[in-house]
């Protein structure tokens, strides 16, 4: 049996759910066979499996699905704008977490680097391309930083991919939310997510998919908005939101030492 044929025995099995390692299994390679099969490649040659996995889990619709892998390229660069929005949010959030912890006597360190060696530090604050790694001995904390008004589940599902003990937190810049995502309160509706990732992929694997009229959504390009109002409104909700984010982190942050030192 093809390992797709596996994938799809497994999700339509009644007897036996599938375990989490299944899943992510499953889910590899049917995002690595779309990949291949639509064309999209890193200039190194590697298939662009986030890409797929994001589409996958941002789409019910096979057909739209079909059109993004189609057309990557209509999902292109976001607007200057909001990027250094976000690259200003990720920074000070990262040094207000530095000065909580150094403040409270915790032993920390930054770590630039996704993959490294974190010593025996007792808080370890990672910043990266889309959002904030708090590592702690035995809990991780991913801090999702959004400076505009819409948002997907698509990527917290796919932090859960690579780190599923860890706790999520959505931080909604522009309304002042968080929220917080913990899988062990949430684990079967992310499971329920990579289920309908496999599912979706199969059937673009098998070109089971129908004709449709939408239109996935694109980027808003800086000239479709009004740029001052949007850098205004986001100096002044990062400013009340920052304290809020920084203080949920750390009482969790201690709440999470404290039992682990008893």
């Amino acid at each position: 049996m093809s390992q797709i044929g596996e994938a799809s025995a497994i999700i339509t099995a009644q007897d036996q759910a599938p375990s989490f390692e299944q899943l992510r299994s499953c889910l590899d390679k049917v995002c690595n066979d779309i990949a291949i099969k639509y064309g999209l490649l890193t200039p190194a040659g590697r298939p662009k499996k986030a890409f797929v996995l994001d589409t996958l889990l941002k789409y019910s619709c096979r057909g739209c699905i079909r059109k993004v892998l189609l057309h990557p390229e209509a999902n292109g660069d976001v607007d200057a704008l909001y990027v250094q929005n976000h690259q200003l949010a990720v920074g000070l959030l990262v040094e207000s977490l530095l000065q909580t912890f150094e403040v409270s006597g915790f032993n920390f360190k930054v770590a630039q680097e996704e993959n490294g060696v974190f010593g025996r530090s007792d808080v370890v604050v990672k910043p990266n391309a889309s959002s904030v790694l708090v590592e702690l001995k035995d809990l991780e904390i991913v801090i999702e930083v959004k400076t505009g008004q819409f948002f997907s589940y698509s990527q917290i599902v796919r932090y859960w991919l690579e780190r599923p003990k860890a706790i999520f937190i959505i931080w909604r810049i522009i309304r002042n939310q968080v929220l917080v995502i913990d899988p062990n309160m949430h684990h079967n509706i992310l499971e329920l997510c990579l289920l309908a990732a496999i599912r979706r992929g199969i059937d673009i694997l098998h070109s089971k998919m129908e004709e449709c009229t939408h239109t996935p959504a694109c980027n808003i390009k800086c000239g479709d908005i009004d740029a001052q109002k949007i850098l205004d409104s986001h100096f002044q909700m990062l400013q009340k939101a920052l304290p809020k984010i920084v203080s949920l982190v750390y009482e969790i942050a201690l709440g999470h030492l404290r039992k682990v030192a008893r």
